[in-house]
């Protein structure tokens, strides 16, 4: 069972250094320990034993997880409203687990600016990237959130985009809410709500 992390404790919103989030994040694969709940629950159906485990299962990441919570996605009014949000924002200092309306982390000002608009999303960047469906950036629209992953996966950081290679976020520390040029290192892909 995983347990949900407190505002990014594990120093998610640093594009500079993607590995340090996903390696203390994460827990370790491989070795005896590492089945799933799936495998689990297969386990105990084979040998006849507890089948109502089988229930309460949930399929690993990635391997047929529920693609999106939202049925349809976001009006277009609710996205401008979002975007409007976060561009009210603009020059607000960078906080690591920043949540508003003073300062913000990545994560923290994606919740925020469509907490405006009226959407609940969940606070950490790697949970809010699993909220919509996933798209390529080549298919990105305004308003869909973009995430920057490692190598396994693991989304570490977040923007809202904003159409024509232009996004908005919460960068870094030392840095402020801004409007810039779409940083396509790392970048994996977008959501849309």
């Amino acid at each position: 069972m995983r347990l949900p992390r407190k505002h990014e404790q594990t120093q998610a919103c640093r594009p500079q250094d993607p590995g340090r989030q996903a390696s203390s994040a994460r827990p370790r694969r491989g070795g005896p320990r590492s089945l799933t709940a799936a495998a689990l629950a297969a386990a105990f159906l084979t040998s006849g034993a507890a089948p109502a485990l089988a229930q309460h299962a949930q399929p690993a990441p990635g391997a047929g997880a529920p693609a999106r919570v939202h049925q349809a996605a976001l009006p277009s009014s609710t996205v401008e409203r979002a975007i409007s949000a976060a561009e009210s924002k603009k020059g607000t200092p960078y906080g690591w687990g920043g949540t508003g309306p003073d300062s913000f982390d990545c994560s923290g000002l994606v919740q925020w600016s469509f907490g405006q608009a009226g959407v609940s999303l969940p606070r950490i960047a790697h949970d809010q990237v699993r909220e919509g469906t996933r798209v390529s950036y080549s298919d990105a629209r305004r308003g869909d959130i973009l995430y920057w992953a490692d190598g396994g996966g693991y989304a570490y950081h977040v923007a809202i985009y904003l159409g024509g290679g232009r996004m908005i976020d919460a960068p870094k520390s030392g840095d402020q809410v801004r409007e810039r040029d779409v940083n396509r290192y790392n970048l994996a892909g977008a959501v849309r709500l």
